[in-house]
């Protein structure tokens, strides 16, 4: 009995320990977080380019403008267009939004689908896809960026909005983490649902789907996040649907050619602020812990 005490009192003080250390981990994480984006609203409200150079010239950029020109923002919104002469700052953020949504769901449900299927559907088939999933997962892939686009353009996916299919994938972003989802859902909320007359798909989309729902949701935001901040596959397959990642790294290029790095600042906090949105909608989603339960014996 004594044993036990001490034993669970050691295991109290390590937890203590870790969770101490990993709490003061992603603070320090969270601060320096922070401190990025209040450097960029800083800067986003000085006065003009003079002012943000001598700042910078006397190590004073993060002093507190006076008066803070809220201008730039409007000038960065205004200037968008000038990035290709033809897409406004709306035009972006509805690629964004669109092209965003569209990859982000495909990519989500086409995994969630697969690995239901890999841990709920037992044989050697679907233990062979699992097993060519980790080697693929492990296996390193170099230097296929031009093969690729050799093929997005045969198959006529090069500016086309039909280049989101392409996230329909067998092995798609966080596949282990699905898999450990499905894994951790007892399949005898199946077999209940099955007596009882339930056929496949309304096991997995009224039974099964529901419980792994919040922790699928989290993957999907921060997939939507990712994605969201993609510029190089718009550089690359989809210059005629610039998304506002791609517009803040083609409009750096104008600010400093005109001399307003404020105003390029100014469009970068206007291009977080659709996905900070998100992200304090489901925020709770996000970090809430899942509990099953609800089996009988």
């Amino acid at each position: 009995m004594r044993k036990s005490k001490h034993n669970r009192h050691g295991n109290s003080v390590s937890r203590k320990i870790v969770f101490s250390v990993a709490f003061i981990l992603f603070a320090l994480y969270a601060l320096l977080i922070l401190f990025f984006f209040v450097y960029a609203i800083l800067i986003s409200l000085k006065l003009n380019q003079d002012t943000f150079l001598d700042d910078q010239f006397n190590y004073n950029l993060f002093s507190i403008p006076t008066p803070p020109n809220f201008g730039n923002y409007v000038q960065a919104f205004t200037e968008w267009t000038n990035v290709d002469g033809e897409h406004t700052f709306m035009d972006m953020l509805w690629n964004s939004i669109w092209r965003t949504t569209s990859s982000s769901f495909l990519t989500w449900f086409t995994t969630a689908i697969v690995c239901y299927v890999l841990v709920h559907y037992r044989s050697k088939f679907t233990h062979f896809l699992y097993t060519l999933g980790l080697l693929v997962s492990m296996l390193p892939l170099y230097g296929g960026q031009g093969a690729q686009y050799r093929l997005y353009y045969n198959l006529g996916l090069i500016n086309s909005p039909l280049i989101t299919l392409v996230s329909i994938t067998l092995y798609g972003s966080y596949f282990f983490y699905m898999y450990a989802f499905w894994k951790g859902i007892s399949h005898s909320y199946a077999e209940a649902a099955s007596i009882d007359g339930a056929n496949h798909y309304q096991i997995l989309f009224q039974i099964m789907l529901p419980q792994v729902l919040p922790s699928i949701i989290a993957l999907f935001v921060m997939q939507f996040i990712t994605a969201w901040n993609d510029y190089e596959s718009t550089a690359a397959y989809m210059t005629e649907y610039p998304n506002l990642a791609y517009g803040t790294y083609a409009y750096s290029e104008v600010s400093q050619y005109q001399g307003n790095i404020p105003a390029y600042f100014a469009g970068v906090i206007l291009s977080l602020i659709p996905v900070l949105i998100l992200f304090v909608v489901f925020q709770n989603t996000i970090m809430e812990k899942v509990y099953f339960g609800g089996l009988k014996e």
